[in-house]
Formats: structure tokens, C-alpha cells, sequence
């Protein structure tokens, strides 16, 4: 069986949330959150980074991961088991540009408005209604120290529920 691993950003300004505009594939027209596959070689972090910057043109950082959806598929190749990562991410710079191949448009939307529309996939209405309910100290966050390991990892990421200081 095939795994395509993917990850994806919430990204909250103001009571508005980011999203954007699909231009393709099953999804095509509807809203969702920025995200998309993991490359060969990428961790979930690093691919959720560069694909909102290169859908939304914001650059922003994983903050604690909030989401994680799991499912497996029929395709004409057989069963594919997708596993999605969703990270509450900070907005650190950029301007809002979608990339007009992969996605047609790109906006913050009250969150009200979002929750409502039928225009956005319900999988981006879970994870936004989950994050408003839950606690800001919820989650599970990137542990700040450095663990030894006795394997040589390229990129290494641990979460815990303990909230750091940042």
C-alpha cells in the first residue's frame, strides 16, 4: 500500500482565518487550509512552511500541532493510506499572493463566516471549530531542548502536551 503524507497550516489573524481557494482535482473551487504533500527527504514542519508560503506567500512557523487525519483510499493503483498534519502556525511576514496554479485565490475570512459557508471542506471546518474550543495551552508543542538519539537524524521533532515558554 502506497502512504502520501501531507501537512497543512492554520493560521489565525484577528478572528479571521487563512485560507485558500483550490484550482484543481477534487476539490476544485472549494476552501480549505494551505497546505500539501510531503517531499522526499522533507519533515511535516518543513513542508508545512514552504507550502503556505509558496500557496498564500506568507511565511510563518509551526506552532503546536492541532490536527492529524488519517484515511485510506481506493485508487485505480490500489489502496493509498493518507496521513494529514495540521499545525497552528505564526505569521512571520509576506503579503497575500496565491500561487495561481495550485490555488485561484487566497483570503483571511472571519472564522464565523468560514464555519457557515458550504464552500469550505468540512475537514478545514473541524479543525478550526476544534482549535476555538480548545484551550490555548491544548496541544501537543514542539519540545524547545534537544534529545540524544542514537540514530543520525536529518530533522527531529518531538511534541509533548507541555506547553514552553516562548
Amino acid at each position: 500500500m502506497k502512504t502520501i503524507c501531507s501537512a497543512g497550516g492554520l493560521i489565525i489573524k484577528d478572528d479571521h482565518v487563512l485560507l485558500v481557494k483550490i484550482a484543481y482535482g477534487v476539490n476544485k473551487g472549494y476552501l480549505m487550509l494551505p497546505g500539501g504533500c510531503v517531499d522526499d527527504g522533507e519533515s511535516f514542519e518543513e513542508a508545512a512552511v514552504r507550502e503556505v508560503k509558496e500557496e498564500t506567500g506568507i511565511y510563518a512557523r509551526p506552532k503546536r500541532l492541532i490536527g492529524l487525519r488519517t484515511g485510506t483510499k481506493e485508487t485505480p493503483n490500489g489502496l493509498e493510506l493518507g496521513v494529514y498534519v495540521v499545525f497552528e502556525m505564526e505569521m512571520v511576514s509576506g503579503c497575500l499572493v496565491a500561487d495561481g496554479n495550485e490555488v485561484s485565490d487566497v483570503q483571511f475570512r472571519p472564522i464565523d463566516d468560514v464555519l457557515a459557508d458550504s464552500q469550505v471542506i468540512s475537514l478545514t471546518q473541524e479543525i478550526i471549530l476544534s482549535y476555538r474550543s480548545a484551550l490555548s495551552n491544548s496541544g501537543l508543542f514542539t519540545l524547545k531542548s534537544t534529545l540524544e538519539t542514537n540514530n543520525k537524524y536529518v530533522d527531529y521533532h518531538v511534541y509533548t502536551l507541555l506547553k514552553p515558554d516562548f
